[in-house]
């Protein structure tokens, strides 16, 4: 018992002399630092930052900072002084001033698993032509027709399968369901293949880890995670072998064929993009359907509007004709329904900048070195720039912005992040989701469980995975066609 003494004495001097230095910093702060607390010696306020909180809400730690000391400042976070942001403007500057002021900069805990040519990584030249072959392959796929079809193709296939179910875990199926659609259009792997549920259960464990405790020891999610991403790449680049091998045989016209027939890229950076999109593709897209259809069931005025929309599309085809690109073009109000649930539920909830030099906005000085975290959700739930913020209400976005983000309201939403590193998906995930909500809405009710809500660890999870009750409805001009 006392040999634990010396140990315990040593850390107890360890982070008191860590406090004191922080104490002696703090007192050379310049004047003109936003107010703040630096938080608890080693973990700063990282903890009481990273709390659990409703996902359409701010959080406990935001909402008291931002009450005691304003929407702007400064604090201790992921090991680095920071300055948070929970203001619009200066969040905008920030986002646009990517690599003139400000650069990206995440805890190099996240590179293990990431990968050093993550688009969330690099910047500068690297990160622009990589960024770019990504845009290219989604403007010329959001409205290619064989995507179109095999996107819905696999939402009416998905839904056959529930046709005998009470009960579904629905997150867990549109987890499914994103991941197989990305890895069919980014590698022309179909669902049914081996290869398929390999990559899925693989990409489970990344994101159990992609956020959590660093601690590379055998067993923690951590480590699972930076394991399961080299399995992923192991599997990228034996494909890329296969393809290499095959240059003069079938063509399949994917996104991995597009990379290796134009762009000069070597096989990490190959492999790092396709991770990149089959993350994008399948994470966020998953959890912004899941929190479309949980708002949907606390508002039955919106789901009720929803229908008369997809009903009206669906009275104009003929039984069993696929969706095409002027369908989706009508779905205005899915727009507005999918971009609120974007404000409320908060798929991303702040991302991570460093200042390259002093930087003065506002009448707050931001050091140079230090961090600064552009906080999304709280600009979302901001009552000056929204009426009634918490409230799911998608028709504050009828100002017709369908298609544009130069609107009013669109303006105040920063879903999908800003300036360079604005998510080059977000088009397609749009696609996705109208046409898997045209299917459900028109053939299936369903109630979730009063206590399965959506929770930010910062990311957004269910606590039951959104168990939903479901029912088929009947008769309808809508009925699933097989």
């Amino acid at each position: 018992m006392f040999g634990f003494f010396p140990l315990i004495l040593s850390a107890f001097l360890l982070g008191l002399g860590f406090y004191l230095l922080v104490q002696v910093l703090a007192r050379k702060e310049p004047a003109n630092l936003p107010r703040g607390s630096m938080g608890w010696p080693l973990f700063g306020e990282t903890l009481g930052f990273l709390k659990p909180h409703i996902s359409n809400s701010m959080g406990s730690f935001l909402q008291e900072h931002c009450s005691r000391y304003g929407r702007v400042f400064k604090s201790h976070l992921f090991g680095s002084p920071t300055i948070v942001s929970c203001d619009h403007e200066l969040n905008m500057f920030v986002l646009q001033n990517e690599e003139k002021l400000f650069q990206v900069s995440y805890p190099k805990a996240m590179h293990g698993i990431l990968g050093k040519f993550s688009l969330l990584i690099v910047s500068g030249d690297v990160h622009k032509k990589l960024r770019n072959i990504g845009v290219s392959f989604i403007t010329s796929s959001k409205s290619n027709p064989e995507f179109l079809d095999c996107v819905e193709k696999m939402t009416i296939s998905m839904m056959n399968s529930w046709k005998n179910c009470k009960e579904i875990g629905f997150y867990k199926e549109v987890k499914k369901f994103t991941l197989n659609l990305m890895v069919k259009h980014l590698l022309s792997i179909e669902p049914e293949e081996p290869l398929a549920s390999k990559i899925l259960e693989d990409f489970l464990t990344y994101m159990k880890g992609f956020v959590s405790l660093p601690v590379y020891l055998p067993g923690t999610p951590y480590a699972s995670a930076v394991k399961a991403r080299a399995r992923l790449s192991a599997t990228v680049r034996e494909i890329i072998k296969e393809r290499r091998k095959e240059q003069l045989g079938l063509f399949k016209g994917d996104f991995l064929d597009a990379i290796l027939s134009k762009q000069n890229l070597s096989d990490e950076k190959t492999v790092s993009i396709v991770l990149d999109m089959l993350l994008a593709g399948y994470e966020t897209t998953a959890t912004l359907m899941a929190l479309i259809v949980y708002f949907l069931s606390l508002y039955p005025n919106v789901l009720e509007h929803l229908k008369q929309e997809h009903n009206a599309i669906r009275k104009n085809k003929e039984n069993g004709e696929p969706l095409n690109w002027e369908d989706y073009q009508k779905m205005e109000f899915t727009c507005n329904v999918i971009y609120e649930s974007m404000r409320c539920g908060n798929v991303v909830k702040f991302v991570h900048r460093i200042a390259l030099q002093d930087v003065k906005f506002k009448g707050y000085f931001i050091p140079s070195g230090w961090k600064i975290l552009p906080v999304l959700t709280a600009v979302h739930f901001d009552p000056s720039l929204h009426d009634n913020p918490m409230e799911f209400n998608p028709w504050r976005w009828t100002s017709a912005i369908w298609m544009t983000q130069d609107k009013a309201t669109s303006k105040k939403v920063m879903p999908f992040g800003g300036g360079p590193r604005l998510c080059p998906g977000a088009d397609l995930a749009k696609v996705e989701i109208a046409f898997f909500l045209h299917h459900l809405v028109l053939n299936y009710r369903w109630k979730t469980m009063a206590d399965d809500f959506p929770l930010a660890y910062p990311y957004v999870e269910f606590r039951r995975g959104l168990l939903l009750e479901i029912e088929p409805i009947q008769a309808k001009a809508g009925k699933i066609e097989t």
